[in-house]
């Protein structure tokens, strides 16, 4: 059962979860998108298409344009549903696609191995490649990717001999667009960005939309903490903590005084990034505390047993201080936020005010503690992006209490058959799932398959049987979690296969290897954790990282 198992992790995404895409991504009344005056921005309007027509040239109409599909959001949902659609055998109908990935980054982020870049145990080309070279090799997926499909002999059938010739037929435009999608008008199927290369206004038509905007990270419910807390969910918040750490080791060599590390959630990421900075500076480094702050009465509530008493006991032989029950009420400047010792610091120190919901964790004396911090770092509490931004009009799209788009079981919304969601933004009807890149990814092969059926439906002979659309069912394949650079812990569905310590951590960077989103990534990411690994083998664990 060792092989199958592992093999099975191979199409997990596991425990990541999507990466943030826009400031505004929402949906309005088409009298809402009207230019409006700015000074210095370019306006374009692209006229938007028409897929429905009573008059009698209708079919040759739709034949002879360009139908186009938009993605929003890059994360592993959208950047696999840009690197799939190509795959299909559009010309069978024909049909030649334009498809346009939108994204505020230029980077694509590989979620689950943020944790070894903050601490120099991966590269930012391994963890964060450009969008437009991981679109370079669009249309290379294959029937690999429809074979992950719950009905996948439907997909294999369109195929059917001919996966070669749609292999290379390379029919489909893949374009990358930088930009901050202000809107969605869905009756008019237009989409409102500003390009991030010009800031110009600009309006984009769409003949079938997929929302892959991913979650964020709030702070708003806390008084302070967006002064203070660093969120660790970006590339970009990633690179910041690394910087910050750097700042940490010169002051650290310097005064030779502690410092405070407190993390908020005890999640996967929560404890995951706990466990790399204990091993960045050194178990048993007595000048580096590492506290988890977790509201809950277990951290890693959601994790296998397997998975959950690894951590645990990592956590404890790391020496990181749990506080479980505890909760962040406010975040204030920390009492030495003038002083001159760290001048480059001094601004993120902070004092956290702590509430006890069990008065176990803080002490049966005090219902509220307050914590001086070095460095606070924010994993919990993320949520669908852009839910909680403003100056975005009538909002059409149903939603659940979490923000989440309501869609049917083949993630398309009811009223508006041609607009797709996946990842932490879905939430198909009576069934929530976990925002994780194991579901963003399972959901990015059904949608794509189904944007196929929903346009070529347009486009086929009367009386052929078109491809029809699929449900989505998840799986769940497993998880994987680093415990430390040279430690993980991995269980399979069903436990066929757990394992811990170093083998797990070797497998974990493989099989994250070789899911990256093409082949080319893939061979930079196993060549960059091999030699690594390699490399700090030879050298032995060291309290600094391997540069």
């Amino acid at each position: 059962m060792l092989l199958p198992s592992i093999f099975a992790l191979l199409t997990a995404g596991l425990n990541a979860k999507n990466s943030s895409a826009f400031s505004v991504v929402d949906a309005f009344a088409p009298a809402t998108i009207k230019p409006t005056a700015k000074s210095g921005r370019r306006m374009m309007i692209i006229t938007p298409h028409v897929l429905h027509s009573n008059s009698e040239n209708a079919g040759d109409e739709k034949r002879s344009r360009q139908p186009h599909i938009v993605i929003l959001g890059g994360g592993f949902g959208g950047i696999n549903t840009a690197l799939t659609l190509p795959t299909l055998p559009w010309s069978e109908y024909s049909v030649k696609p334009k498809i346009t990935l939108i994204d505020k980054s230029e980077r694509f982020v590989f979620l689950p191995l943020l944790y070894e870049l903050c601490v120099e145990d991966a590269s930012l080309d391994e963890v964060a490649p450009t969008f437009k070279s991981l679109l370079d090799g669009a249309g290379s997926k294959g029937v690999a990717a429809l074979s992950r499909l719950p009905d996948f002999s439907e997909a294999l059938r369109m195929f059917s001999g001919k996966e070669k010739e749609v292999a290379n037929a390379n029919g489909c435009d893949v374009t990358f667009l930088q930009a901050t999608v202000e809107g969605v008008d869905v009756k008019s199927q237009q989409i409102v960005v500003t390009k991030l290369a010009d800031d110009g206004i600009e309006f984009i038509a769409y003949d079938a939309l997929v929302i892959a905007t991913g979650a964020e990270i709030s702070l708003d419910s806390i008084p302070g903490a967006s002064d203070y807390a660093l969120p660790f969910y970006t590339i970009e918040q990633a690179l910041e903590l690394k910087r910050r750490l750097a700042l940490l080791d010169t002051y650290l060599t310097d005064t030779k005084k502690p410092v405070n590390i407190v993390i908020v959630g005890g999640g996967y990421a929560g404890v995951e990034l706990a466990l790399n900075l204990v091993d960045r500076f050194g178990v048993g480094n007595n000048n580096v505390q590492v506290r988890l702050v977790h509201r809950g009465k277990q951290v890693l509530e959601y994790a296998t047993e397997h998975n959950r008493k690894n951590g645990l006991d990592r956590l404890e032989a790391a020496g990181v201080n749990l506080m479980t029950t505890t909760s962040v009420i406010e975040v204030l400047p920390g009492q030495d936020n003038k002083s001159d010792e760290m001048p480059p610091l001094q601004k993120h120190q902070c004092e956290i005010k702590l509430s006890s919901t069990s008065n176990t964790s803080l002490g049966a004396e005090a219902d509220v503690v307050s914590l001086p911090t070095t460095l606070l770092i924010w994993t919990a509490g993320a949520t669908p992006t852009s839910e909680r931004k403003k100056g975005v009009l009538n909002s059409i799209l149903p939603r659940d209490v979490m923000g989440r788009i309501l869609t049917t079981s083949t993630l398309n919304v009811p009223e508006f058959a041609n607009v797709f969601v996946v990842g932490d933004r879905s939430r198909p009807k009576k069934v929530p799932y976990p925002g994780t890149a194991q579901v963003a990814i399972q959901q990015a092969t059904v949608a794509v398959w189904n944007v196929f059926a929903t346009l070529t439906a347009n486009y086929k002979a009367v009386g052929e049987r078109g491809p029809k659309l699929l449900p989505f069912k998840f799986l769940n394949l497993g998880e994987m979690m680093t415990l430390g650079s040279d430690d993980a812990t991995i269980s399979t569905l069903g436990g066929n296969v757990e394992l811990s310590g170093p083998v797990a951590s070797w497998l974990r960077r493989w099989i994250y290897a070789v899911r990256m989103p093409t082949p080319k990534q893939a061979l930079t990411a196993a060549v960059d954790g091999t030699g690594r690994k390699l490399v700090r083998g030879v050298a032995g664990r060291k309290s600094k990282p391997v540069n």
